[in-house]
């Protein structure tokens, strides 16, 4: 065996799929934002209600803006670490959905 030989530790790299995540990532981080900044004044609405349901309320006007701001860490975390990172945002975005309906479901009832 030569100096030369690479060894069985070394893992070929794929460029191509990083650079997809990375693209992928970055603009559902910018989704993710958008879609919180767009659910928080759309929840403000609700205080137009002369008695809104306060966890209903706190549910839909903080809960999509914190899942953006931890989704995108996470996400940046992972990019940093060169794991698979477009998950984080995604999710994010998935759960800021889920959590502003159901406060809209409890502001409603």
């Amino acid at each position: 065996m030569t100096a030369n030989t690479a060894g069985p530790t070394s893992a070929p790299r794929r460029p191509a799929a990083r650079t997809g995540d990375i693209i992928a990532t970055i603009l559902l981080m910018l989704v993710s934002l958008g879609l919180a900044a767009a659910l928080f004044l759309a929840s403000l609405l609700w205080a137009v209600d002369s008695n809104p349901n306060t966890v209903g309320f706190a549910l839909g006007v903080y809960g999509p803006p914190v899942l953006a701001i931890v989704g995108v860490v996470l996400g940046i975390v992972a990019l940093v670490k060169r794991r698979l990172a477009f998950i984080y945002p995604l999710g994010a975005i998935v759960l800021g959905l889920i959590v502003w309906w159901i406060g809209a479901l409890l502001i409603a009832s």
